[in-house]
């Protein structure tokens, strides 16, 4: 996945540096074939999960290598779970309408993308998740107002991300601003349903940006992948927007499981029916 700069913050708009990084360093200790490829493949298509007319095997060959490096680092955390499992339950990588993006995708031109931006600021509401529809796995955030977003940013030194982690990595933007970082890929917004995000939202900017709920930041949190989907330091993107529909919505039902690895482009499809989120738009 592509690192963006944005002034002196440099931050990843999703988990795909950190995927081909840890490939690489673990490859020798990994066999992939075009035979492990093609039989997840099948099954994603099987399953339902991979629509093949907009999820090519090229784009999902991106995608199984990274998850591999992934599955390889928690490994030892993982109980009973092949990679064939685990690729199941992180949706293959996939949209929840099977779809999935190839590297080598054309991006967004210039004057399309000012477009979309105008868009994106006028449809954000307050609880809306909000998906980076890139290669690979992608990326989240989650809007706490209309007008401010909240993300665990990722990018520094990746290959630590699973030992000492990215320090102080929450960071808060603009709406408008949010979007310009991210617009030369496709963003989506998916709005949880019967009203929950507005909860969800509360809970996030008191607990990942600021316990007074104000602008100026209190809460420091590192990025890191390697703990548990409840433990919310250290956390990384889609955990983020994840735990906080698991732990900002009361009793109600909302969230479902704690599944080991939470993807951004998954994250849709873990909620209950009643509360599952809908595609407002792409832009």
């Amino acid at each position: 996945m592509t690192i963006h700069y944005h002034r002196t913050l440099v931050y990843a708009t999703s988990l795909m540096a950190f995927f081909l990084a840890i490939f690489f360093v673990d490859a020798s200790a990994n066999s992939i074939t075009e035979e492990n490829i093609d039989s997840a493949y099948e099954q994603g298509i099987l399953s339902g999960k991979i629509n093949p007319s907009t999820y090519s095997k090229s784009a999902f060959q991106y995608t199984y290598e990274q998850g591999l490096g992934l599955y390889t680092q928690q490994r030892d955390s993982l109980v009973n779970i092949s990679y064939d499992d685990w690729l199941n339950n992180v949706n293959y990588g996939a949209m929840p309408d099977g779809s999935g993006v190839d590297p080598n995708s054309v991006k967004i031109e210039p004057r399309s993308a000012t477009g979309n931006i105008e868009r994106f600021v006028k449809d954000i509401r307050k609880g809306d998740i909000i998906i980076v529809n890139s290669a690979g796995f992608g990326h989240a955030a989650i809007a706490t107002t209309n007008n401010w977003i909240i993300e665990m940013s990722g990018g520094g030194n990746i290959i630590n991300w699973t030992k000492t982690g990215i320090p102080d990595n929450n960071h808060q933007f603009r709406t408008r601003d949010w979007a310009k970082n991210h617009i030369k890929n496709w963003i989506e917004i998916w709005r949880p349903r019967n009203g929950i995000g507005s909860s969800a939202a509360t809970y996030a900017d008191a607990t990942f940006w600021s316990s007074t709920h104000g602008t100026k930041k209190n809460r420091h949190i590192t990025y890191g992948i390697v703990a548990g989907p409840r433990t919310t330091n250290p956390n990384y993107c889609s955990k983020m927007v994840w735990q906080s529909f698991w732990f900002g919505t009361g009793n109600k039902n909302v969230a479902t499981g704690t599944p080991a690895f939470i993807t951004p482009k998954a994250l849709p499809t873990y909620f209950y029916k009643s509360y599952a989120p809908y595609k407002v738009g792409r832009y």
